[in-house]
């Protein structure tokens, strides 16, 4: 299984880094519209995404539209920890706010100007970033599993329904069928610049 992971990851990250500027843009941009569309988010009040590298699908026009019509919304970026066995915070983002190159070389909010929220179960919904996901909503990452033990609670029994997992892909990144391990947290959603696809409902 890992072996394939790799394999997949290659190939995706690969065709990932062939799009052109303008297909990253264009293609992003429509899978912004169809979760404005989807209405999943009309009722969320803080909301985490991601600030993309290297090819990744692009959500700031996603945050910048909500922004523009919800000013009451607060909006977080994932902050990776020092420690690779623990999970994620979130720090609170504006596109004014004062930003460093973390030692990841990814730029994220000035720790020390920015409210930090810890507790993930305080998130309405979460953006999330993948190299390639399944239609039941197994994702692939990067191998890190920070997303997987920052939302392993979703596996408890009378689980939080929120945060809502939205996965954000291209088209391409949509594979077949994937074997999860146990600790693997599905997406509840899966935009792409196609479709938007509920797998499992959050009241919305």
């Amino acid at each position: 299984m890992q072996e394939n992971q790799q394999r997949i990851r290659h190939q995706v990250c690969a065709q990932r880094a062939a799009l052109s500027v303008e297909d990253q843009t264009s293609f992003s941009a429509q899978i912004c519209q169809n979760i404005l569309d989807s209405g999943c988010l009309e009722s969320a009040q803080h909301i985490a995404f991601y600030l993309p590298i290297r090819g990744e699908a692009d959500p700031t026009t996603l945050q910048a539209q909500l922004a523009k019509n919800h000013p009451d919304r607060t909006f977080y970026v994932p902050i990776l920890p020092e420690d690779k066995q623990a999970k994620l915070t979130f720090a609170a983002y504006k596109p004014d706010s004062a930003m460093i190159i973390n030692r990841f070389g990814i730029l994220e909010p000035d720790l020390s100007q920015t409210e930090i929220l810890e507790d993930a179960t305080k998130l309405d919904a979460v953006i999330m970033p993948l190299v390639a996901i399944d239609p039941l909503g197994n994702r692939i990452g990067m191998g890190g599993g920070y997303y997987d033990r920052t939302f392993a609670f979703k596996h408890q029994d009378n689980a939080p329904q929120l945060p809502q997992l939205i996965a954000f892909a291209y088209d391409f990144q949509m594979i077949e069928t994937q074997t999860p391990q146990p600790w693997d947290v599905p997406a509840e959603a899966i935009a792409t610049q196609s479709s938007f696809l509920r797998i499992k409902s959050a009241g919305y």
